[in-house]
C-alpha cells in the first residue's frame, strides 16, 4: 500500500518545494551582499586598527578602537536588522498582493454593471413614473388630454424662509438682510439652489413648504423626469441619480423593522423603491448600488408628503428622516409639507434650508394656461403643430385668462396650481359657461362632475340614484376621517379597507339598504376616482383638499357647528374650518373664535368672507359689526408687549401681524405689491401703537419721516435708491460702518425710528404715503 502524505498541521512549518528553493548561485549571491553589508564597516575599520598597532601608533590605535567596536556591533545588529525587514516585505507584499487582486476584482465588478446598464435602466423607470402631468384628484374625461409634465410645466418660485441662517443663501452674520438679498430670496428656483450644492452645504438638506395644491409633487416629478432623462446639464446642475419617494405610501415601512435593526435608506431605495416604478419590479441593482450614490455624492432623494403620514407616525418618520440625513450627508435630501404638519410635528433635527413656494403670478399663470390648451388642441387634433391649432389654443386660453383677471374671487385662488388647472379643465369642458365665482363652488362641481355627470354621460350606471345621495355618502366618511385626526391608531387622510366598509355601511343603510359598501367602494374608486386605493390595503381621498372640502360639507348638511368649536386652533383642521366659513354666513363662527380667543382664524375667516359677493346686506352689516372686536383682539399681543417694553417681542408680532394680513404663513416674505396693497387701517392701527407706547420715538411713520428727510434725500415710489437707502439704515442705526448691524437694540437708547424692523421698508414708505400716516 501506498503510504499517503501526512495532513499538514497549523502547528508544523509547511516543507518548501523545490520550486521555491533558490539555486546554489542565487544563494551565494544573497549571502555575498548580505556579508558586504555587514562587515564592509568593520573590514575598514579593523584594517586601520591592525595597522596602527603594527606601527606602534598608540595613539591612533586608541582613537580607532571604538569605532572597531562599534562596527563589530553593527555587524551583529545590522545581521537581525536585515532578516527582520525581510519578513516585514514578506508580510507586506502578500498583503499588497491581496489589496491588488480585490481592487482588480472590484473593478471587474463595477465594469460588469456599467456595461450592463443598470443605472440607464433605472433612470428610464423614474423619468417613467414621472412624465405625466396627472392632476392630484382630478379625472380624466373624453375631452381632457394628459399632457407630458414636461410640456406643461411652469418653474415654481421659491422663496427663502425669513427665519433661516443667512439670508438669500449669501449672509450668516447680519440680522437684516439687504434689498439686494431680499430681491434674491424673491427669484429662487430650485435649479439655482441645486447649482450652489456643492459650494454650500446647508443646500444638502432642503425643506419645501405650501398648503395643498400648490404644486409640490409636481415640482419633484419635473426634478425626477429631468435627472431621469439626463437633461441636467441645460440648467448647469450637478449631476445626481434621483430617488422620488412618496411618503404616504411608504411610510409604514419604517416600522416593519424593530428597534435594533432599523430600516436603512439604501434598503428602502433598493428593496422597496425600485419596485413601485414601471417595470421596476425587474431591475437587479449592482451590490451596494445606493449605500455608494449616497456616499459619493451622486444622490438626490426627495420624500413627497411629510403632511401625509399620519400625525401620530409623524415624529417618528422625522427622526428617520433626520437620522438619513445625518449618517448621508453627502446626498441631497428634498423634504416637501404642508407648512402645519411641518411646524408642529417635525419634532426631530430639521433640513438646514427651508423654502416656501409662492403663488403663481400674472406671468406664471399665463404660461400654464397657454401650454395646457396647446397641448389639448394639438393631442385633439392628431398631435399636428400647424398655426391653425396654434391660433385656436390662444383664443381659448385668452378667454380662460379674461374671466380671471376680470372677477377678483377667482385671481385670488388662481395662484394655486390645482385650482387653476380645475379652472382649465371646467373652461374646457363647459365651452361658454363661466367659471364658479368662488373656491368651494368650484370644488363642487368637479364633485358632481366626478359623482355622475361623467359617469352618466360615458353610459355608466352608478349605485344610488342622485348625485348628492352618492356626495353624501362620501361627506360621512370624510367627516369621520377628519374626526379621527387626533385618535392615536388611525390617521387624519389614510384609513385602512375594513375601517373604509364600516363607515360606509351606515350612510348606505339610510339611503339603499341594498347597496353593499364594497360595491359602492369599487365604483367610487374605479368610475369616480375621488378615492384611491394604496399598498396594503390603505384608502385615501385622491387629494386632501377633496376631503376637507368634503367633510366642511358634511358639518353643512348636518348644521352641527358646534363640531368645530373646539378645533378652531388645530391647524390640521384650518382648511376644513375656511371651507365650511366660505359656505354659510361664518359671522356667528367668527364671534365664537373670539370669545375663544382663536383670534388668528376669526381674522382669516373675516378676512375671506369680505371679499364675497353673495352675501346680503344684513350679512355685510353683521360682518362690518365685527370689525372693531376683530381688531381690537387682533392687536392686543402687541399692544401689551408695547406697554412692557418688551421692544424685541413687540417686534416679531408686528411681523406676525403683517404677514397674516397678506394671507401668509409666518416665515415667508413680503411680495411688493402686497406692501404698496397693504390695508390702511390696518397699518395706521400697528403704527399708531408703537408711536404712542414708544412716545414717538418708533413706528412706521416715524421711519417715513427720516427716510423722506432732506439729510436723507429718500422718495416713496416704492423703488430701491442705494444712496438713500444706506443714509436712511445708518441714521436709524441698522448699518454701522458701512455694514449691516448684526445685533437689533430692543431698547429706548435705539436710535429713533430704530423699530419695528420692517424688512421691505423702503417699499412699505410708499404705502405709508398713500395711506397718509
Amino acid at each position: 500500500m501506498t503510504q499517503q502524505p501526512p495532513e499538514s498541521s497549523p502547528d508544523l512549518e509547511p516543507a518548501t518545494s523545490e520550486v521555491d528553493q533558490p539555486s546554489p548561485e542565487r544563494k551565494f549571491v544573497q549571502n555575498s551582499v548580505n556579508a558586504f553589508i555587514r562587515w564592509m564597516p568593520l573590514g575598514g575599520s579593523g584594517w586601520l586598527f591592525v595597522s596602527f598597532v603594527l606601527q606602534e601608533e598608540w595613539a591612533l590605535t586608541l582613537l580607532t578602537f571604538p569605532v572597531t567596536v562599534v562596527t563589530a556591533v553593527w555587524a551583529a545588529y545590522s545581521k537581525h536588522f536585515i532578516e527582520q525587514l525581510q519578513a516585514i516585505y514578506a508580510e507586506r507584499g502578500k498583503e499588497d498582493a491581496n489589496k491588488l487582486v480585490a481592487w482588480v476584482d472590484s473593478t471587474n465588478e463595477a465594469l460588469k454593471w456599467q456595461f450592463s446598464g443598470f443605472e440607464t435602466k433605472y433612470l428610464k423607470c423614474q423619468r417613467l413614473d414621472c412624465q405625466d402631468d396627472t392632476p392630484v384628484g382630478v379625472r380624466q374625461s373624453d375631452r381632457i388630454f394628459t399632457p407630458l409634465l414636461q410640456e406643461v410645466f411652469v418653474p415654481l418660485r421659491l422663496t427663502a424662509d425669513s427665519v433661516m441662517p443667512g439670508y438669500a443663501l449669501r449672509k450668516s452674520a447680519a440680522e437684516l438682510p439687504s434689498p439686494e438679498d431680499l430681491e434674491a430670496c424673491r427669484v429662487l428656483l430650485i435649479w439655482d439652489l441645486l447649482r450652489q450644492v456643492r459650494q454650500n452645504s446647508m443646500l444638502r438638506q432642503i425643506a419645501i413648504r405650501a398648503w395643498g395644491g400648490y404644486g409640490k409633487t409636481t415640482l419633484l416629478k419635473h426634478l425626477a423626469y429631468t435627472y431621469g432623462g439626463r437633461e441636467y446639464r441645460k440648467y448647469g446642475a450637478p449631476r445626481f441619480v434621483p430617488f422620488l419617494l412618496y411618503l404616504a405610501r411608504c411610510w409604514q415601512k419604517f416600522q416593519e423593522f424593530p428597534k435594533d435593526d432599523a430600516l436603512s435608506l439604501p434598503n428602502l431605495l433598493t428593496q422597496y423603491h425600485l419596485a413601485t416604478l414601471p417595470q421596476g419590479s425587474e431591475l437587479q441593482p449592482p451590490p451596494h448600488w445606493a449605500r455608494n450614490l449616497l456616499k459619493e455624492n451622486k444622490a438626490l432623494v426627495m420624500f413627497d408628503g411629510f403632511d401625509e403620514v399620519p400625525p401620530t407616525e409623524r415624529s417618528m418618520v422625522s427622526e428617520w428622516l433626520s437620522q438619513q440625513m445625518r449618517h448621508y450627508p453627502n446626498a441631497v435630501f428634498i423634504v416637501t409639507s404642508r407648512p402645519a404638519a411641518y411646524r408642529s410635528d417635525y419634532t426631530a433635527k430639521p433640513p438646514t434650508a427651508s423654502f416656501w413656494v409662492d403663488d403663481f403670478n400674472d406671468d406664471q399663470r399665463r404660461r400654464f394656461v397657454e401650454q395646457w390648451y396647446f397641448c389639448q388642441e394639438r393631442y385633439a387634433r392628431g398631435g399636428r403643430r400647424t398655426p391653425d391649432v396654434e391660433h385656436r389654443a390662444k383664443q381659448s386660453a385668452a378667454s380662460l385668462l379674461a374671466q380671471i383677471e376680470a372677477r377678483p374671487e377667482l385671481k385670488a385662488i388662481a395662484g394655486n396650481v390645482l385650482l387653476l388647472n380645475m379652472m382649465a379643465r371646467f373652461h374646457r369642458e363647459k365651452e361658454g359657461v363661466e367659471l364658479p365665482n368662488r373656491k368651494v363652488e368650484l370644488y363642487q362641481d368637479i364633485c358632481e362632475m366626478q359623482l355622475g355627470r361623467r359617469p352618466k354621460a360615458k353610459g355608466q350606471s352608478l349605485l344610488l340614484n342622485a348625485i348628492s345621495q352618492r356626495q353624501e355618502v362620501l361627506q360621512h366618511v370624510a367627516l369621520a376621517m377628519m374626526q379621527n385626526a387626533t385618535d392615536e391608531d388611525e390617521g387624519f387622510k389614510q384609513i385602512r379597507h375594513e375601517d373604509l366598509l364600516d363607515l360606509l355601511a351606515v350612510p348606505l343603510q339610510e339611503r339603499d339598504p341594498e347597496v353593499a359598501p364594497q360595491k359602492f367602494l369599487d365604483q367610487v374608486v374605479q368610475i369616480s376616482e375621488l378615492l384611491v386605493e394604496r399598498e396594503g390595503g390603505v384608502y385615501e381621498f385622491a387629494h386632501l383638499s377633496f376631503q376637507e372640502f368634503l367633510a366642511a360639507s358634511e358639518v353643512v348638511r348636518l348644521k352641527q357647528e358646534s363640531l368645530l368649536y373646539g378645533l378652531l386652533e388645530v391647524d390640521a383642521w384650518k382648511p376644513t374650518i375656511l371651507f365650511y366659513a366660505d359656505m354659510v354666513n361664518p359671522t356667528h363662527l367668527i364671534r365664537e373664535a373670539l370669545n375663544r380667543q382663536a383670534v388668528n382664524i376669526a381674522y382669516e375667516i373675516w378676512r375671506n368672507t369680505s371679499k364675497r359677493i353673495d352675501l346680503t346686506l344684513d350679512e355685510r352689516r353683521e360682518l362690518e359689526a365685527l370689525k372693531n372686536p376683530l381688531q381690537n383682539s387682533r392687536y392686543a399681543k402687541l399692544e401689551e408687549y408695547l406697554r412692557n417694553g418688551q421692544w424685541k417681542e413687540a417686534d416679531n408680532e408686528t411681523y406676525r401681524l403683517m404677514i397674516t394680513t397678506v394671507g401668509k404663513e409666518e416665515g415667508q416674505y413680503f411680495e411688493p405689491e402686497e406692501l404698496l396693497n397693504f390695508p390702511c387701517e390696518e397699518l395706521l392701527a400697528i403704527d399708531g401703537l408703537w408711536v404712542n407706547y414708544s412716545e414717538g420715538r418708533f413706528g412706521f411713520s416715524v421711519q417715513k419721516d427720516i427716510y423722506l428727510s432732506k439729510e436723507v434725500g429718500g422718495i416713496a415710489d416704492g423703488k430701491y435708491y442705494k444712496e438713500a437707502w444706506n443714509r436712511f439704515c445708518h441714521k436709524v442705526g441698522w448699518k454701522v460702518d458701512g455694514n449691516y448691524a448684526p445685533i437689533r437694540k430692543y431698547d429706548t437708547s435705539a436710535p429713533r425710528g430704530h423699530l419695528p424692523r420692517e424688512r421691505s421698508a423702503k417699499i412699505l414708505f410708499s404705502r405709508i404715503q398713500t395711506c397718509k400716516l
